[in-house]
């Protein structure tokens, strides 16, 4: 064996870790900016204020950007082992956010009124809203392997 033969495969799955790590990424923008968006929708429809805030329309402009960066990341997923990969640890950072929920939302009661609730548990709500939408999503949208590998996946991280 040369020395030049041996690192192909190391290089292959070098590329798809930087693949997959660079498409999660951009996942978690597009996450992040929809929650935003919402965040300040939902304020926006709370405060009772028919003029939209310039921070719901800086929002807006990120959420189009980010969603044009995920086509882009994601005409690019033409493995289909490193799309199934990108779906699966997706929805396994969203069970885990949506695990962390109760210490999350613990100090904010749902039937509070969402006029008076302090913007950060506002945020929190949309947040988990949000993750829970995606993962359902998500799982929904799994093939039937991609949902044997994720059921693993499940059972390993809880051991």
């Amino acid at each position: 064996m040369s020395y030049r033969g041996e690192p192909r495969p190391l290089a292959k799955s070098r590329f798809m870790s930087n693949r997959l790590t660079q498409a999660l990424l951009v996942l978690q923008r597009l996450a992040y900016a929809r929650i935003l968006c919402e965040f300040h929708r939902q304020r926006q429809v709370h405060a009772g204020s028919a003029v939209s805030p310039p921070e719901l329309s800086t929002a807006c402009r990120r959420l189009r950007g980010c969603e044009a960066s995920w086509e882009h990341c994601r005409a690019e997923l033409v493995n289909p082992e490193l799309a199934t990969a990108v779906r699966v640890a997706r929805a396994l950072h969203l069970r885990r956010m949506l695990e962390s929920a109760a210490a999350r939302l613990a100090p904010w009661d749902d039937r509070s009124d969402l006029a008076h609730i302090p913007p950060s548990h506002l945020f929190e709500w949309v947040a988990h809203d949000c993750e829970r939408l995606e993962l359902a999503e998500l799982e929904d949208a799994m093939t039937p392997e991609e949902t044997a590998f994720y059921a693993h996946s499940l059972e390993s991280l809880h051991r």
